[in-house]
């Protein structure tokens, strides 16, 4: 399916619905859809993964069971 179905499928859907509660709901979900982060450049992709490897390095990381003892209280 093109993006064009898609979008037209989905208006035609949004045209057939009745009830505030689901297009208030919908249109919520629809809103938020904007990345709270901006996009990298590549010198800055290249230069976190680099700290990222210098924190690995110096042991500033947690283990997978370390994680998901942690994620039991949460």
């Amino acid at each position: 399916m093109s993006i064009s179905e898609l979008k037209l499928r989905l208006h035609q859907t949004i045209e057939s619905i009745d009830d505030q509660d689901k297009l208030e709901a919908l249109y919520a979900l629809l809103k938020d859809t904007k990345s709270k982060y901006s996009p990298m450049d590549l010198r800055d992709y290249i230069n976190s993964i680099d700290e990222a490897i210098q924190q690995i390095k110096a042991g500033k990381f947690s283990s997978v069971d370390e994680v998901e003892k942690e994620s039991e209280t949460w």
